[in-house]
């Protein structure tokens, strides 16, 4: 997912991914493995108020409210990508 999360997206945009920084991006991928603030802060030697800010400043960078929606809005984007790269006539 990170792989192709850093990537460019079709029409010269940015990939969501690469709005975001590398804690947020860092906190957001361990979020998606459906980890809560205390282990993804114990994972990466963060207090887990400090990985909350992270993902707080990560929804507001991809427009959304809550971590869910932004990892939703994360993997789907990857989803996309795959699927464009994946088509075969």
């Amino acid at each position: 997912m990170t792989q192709s999360l850093s990537r460019s997206s079709g029409g010269g945009r940015l990939a969501l991914a690469a709005r975001l920084s590398e804690r947020q991006s860092d906190c957001l991928r361990l979020a998606a493995q459906g980890l809560p603030s205390r282990e993804i802060g114990r994972r990466l030697s963060l207090s887990s108020r400090t990985v909350d800010d992270h993902i707080l400043l990560a929804c507001r960078t991809l427009g959304v409210r809550t971590r869910v929606q932004a990892v939703a809005r994360l993997v789907g984007d990857d989803r996309r990508a795959d699927e464009r790269r994946s088509f075969a006539p």
